[in-house]
């Protein structure tokens, strides 16, 4: 992603003293047309679409009467606030949570308890928890169907989608998912779902009237400048980092995601310990739109000048499509967003003078006016485009109110600071500000790529829960301390670096990461796992708290050593070995990676692997 001035006013006013937004006064949106660039044919129709209903997806905010609702997951709140944006309701759900929706008809918000592994329904007239739905491990994304009686979960650890019936609370059906799923949407006619992915560089499309099976889309690309040696799904490139999706009318779904290359073809001078191995930036924003018609598919994609975009809202009056970006505290129009006459609309920078926004909610309000959920500052930024005013609408100026601040971060001040560093695209992290931490490791996971660094493809890491007693870091165990290992990254990613200071709160909010949920395995089946782990000899080198011996070892492969990484959380960071040559435990355990001389596990039955890796993926 190119840096633009303009696109990066809000970051800059957060970090240069003396730059200042002002609060509570019009700011003008910018039109850009390099903030949204489309690659292919437009997929919409002739017209706007028919409108859909918020209850057809999951947000972090949506509108409720004239004010909202926003399930806030660093203090686990579900928050109800009026139309100024202050708070009037709260009730405890659980941190970390994940998404909700809510139903109008009948006050009712569902809300998905990611640690706990159930629904939270809650009466938004008296913000009380009023009856729990138990679910797989994880539950993430969450919508109803369009008349309201079902209830689709999609859930992390498990990797399955679950229907209930809302009236019980009784499991309908559930059908399995890939790795890492993520948002949910359903159309407005009731006919299918959406799945979005962090790792799998694909969406889902589920039949709900036949089959509910899972048909696996590639988040394709119409062409791109670069190659690469180790292809990705499109043959030059791979997607990532989709956490949200969204319908716009029965036939049109957009998704957004980052196109990473992580081995580029180089210059004659390869940048050799840069991610990439190339000068290029190997990232890209950009948006899937898809066109579901006469039995077919229709996808297109296009560029879109913000980082990490998270969350998505349909303002259905206008045919207005608004994206924001995590990594940049901004949001962008994308108009006429349903019609083969799309195009990019206007921009406007989030961040004040004080903090980061840090937007991962957006929802069109009951006034026209954009809620803007800014999970660093735990506030509702409002937006007034002149929504109800066709003669202002277009003109190009708009109002952003800041709201005050609706529940404390359950954090401390330094690891709720490194939260912003982490997740922040600034010159500091990386070369212009092209990259931020969690462009390579969403949701603090990884993007299960292999990365070119030095001539080598090296895979880029699982964080959550890996980093307290795990030390030394990076796959040939180079960098004795998780500090050393900060500096020596933002170094390969051409920042200027963080201080001392910084460099502490990025740890402090690392170190403080829970491990990952682990999937549902069958009991008897994870003891004869454990068993084999033991007879096996694996505990050789993967001992302790965290299943490391923290030395380096000889290994065939393309490292002269390789340090012992943690299994914590193994089941949520395939592939594996430091190349990211075993696709799965299975491959890893049958010997069919590029590197060797671990265990001789090869010789193990198929019943005997299987045991092996379901114990594994429980740790």
């Amino acid at each position: 992603m190119r840096t633009r001035s303009k696109l990066a006013l809000g970051l800059v006013a957060a970090i240069l003293p003396g730059y200042a937004l002002a609060r509570d006064l019009p700011r003008k949106f910018v039109g850009n047309s390099g903030a949204f660039n489309l690659a292919g044919r437009p997929v919409g129709g002739s017209k706007a679409a028919s409108p859909t209903a918020a209850h057809l997806t999951g947000s972090r905010i949506m509108a409720a009467g004239d004010g909202a609702l926003v399930i806030d997951a660093d203090s686990g709140a579900l928050l109800k606030t009026d139309r100024t944006g202050a708070k009037i309701g709260e009730v405890a759900i659980a941190r970390s949570a994940g998404l909700m929706t809510f139903d109008p008809a009948t006050k009712l918000a569902y809300v998905a308890d990611r640690m706990n592994d159930r629904i939270a329904v809650v009466k938004t007239d008296t913000m009380e928890v009023a009856s729990s739905i138990r679910t797989p491990a994880e539950p993430y994304g969450i919508a109803l169907t369009p008349d309201r009686k079902q209830l689709l979960v999609s859930t992390i650890a498990d990797r399955t989608l679950v229907a209930y019936d809302v009236a019980t609370g009784a499991e309908k059906w559930r059908t399995p998912l890939g790795s890492e799923p993520r948002g949910l949407a359903v159309s407005p006619d009731g006919t299918r779902a959406m799945v979005a992915y962090l790792t799998t560089g694909t969406t889902d499309q589920i039949d709900l009237i036949e089959t509910r099976r899972a048909e696996h889309i590639a988040l394709s690309s119409e062409a791109t400048p670069r190659r690469c040696r180790r292809c990705g799904n499109d043959g030059d490139s791979f997607a990532r980092g989709s956490f949200a999706v969204t319908f716009l009318g029965d036939h049109l779904a957009v998704v957004p995601f980052q196109r990473e290359v992580p081995v580029q073809e180089t210059e004659a001078t390869e940048r050799t310990g840069s991610y990439g191995g190339g000068s290029a930036s190997p990232l890209t924003q950009e948006l899937a739109f898809f066109g579901f018609g006469n039995g077919l598919t229709e996808q297109t994609t296009a560029t879109i000048a913000l980082h990490q975009p998270r969350a998505m809202a349909w303002d259905q009056a206008h045919d207005a499509l608004y994206v924001v970006g995590l990594g940049t505290d901004e949001v962008v129009q994308i108009r006429n967003a349903s019609q083969v006459s799309i195009a990019a609309g206007l921009q406007v920078p989030l961040a004040s003078s004080e903090t980061h926004c840090g937007p991962d909610g957006i929802a069109v309000g009951a006034t026209g006016k954009l809620m803007v959920w800014c999970s660093f500052s735990r506030t509702i930024k409002q937006i007034d485009v002149g929504a109800n005013d066709e003669k202002t609408w277009d003109a190009g100026f708009s109002q952003v109110t800041d709201g005050p601040e609706l529940v404390a971060s359950s954090m401390t001040a330094k690891q709720h600071q490194g939260l912003e560093l982490f997740h922040v695209a600034s010159e500091q992290i990386s070369e212009s500000g092209r990259l931020a931490c969690a462009s390579c490791h969403p949701d603090n996971r990884a993007d299960g790529l292999s990365w070119r660094i030095d001539k080598r493809e090296l895979q880029t890491p699982l964080l959550s829960g890996r980093l307290v007693g795990t030390h030394p870091f990076k796959w040939d165990g180079t960098d004795p301390t998780l500090r050393s290992s900060l500096r020596s990254t933002m170094k390969r990613l051409g920042g200027s670096g963080l201080d001392r200071t910084q460099t502490d709160a990025l740890a402090a909010y690392l170190e403080a990461l829970p491990a990952v949920r682990t999937p549902t395995r069958e009991a008897t089946q994870v003891v004869r796992g454990k068993a084999l782990f033991e007879s096996e000899g694996c505990r050789s080198c993967h001992d302790g708290p965290a299943y490391t011996d923290r030395e380096r070892h000889k290994l065939a492969g393309t490292l002269k050593e390789s340090d012992t990484p943690s299994l914590i959380g193994v089941s949520a960071s395939a592939p594996y070995f430091h190349d990211g040559s075993a696709a799965t435990l299975e491959a890893l355990l049958r010997d069919r990676g590029a590197v060797h001389g671990m265990a001789d596990t090869a010789r193990l039955t198929d019943s005997q692997v299987a045991d092996l890796s379901a114990f594994l993926d429980t740790l």
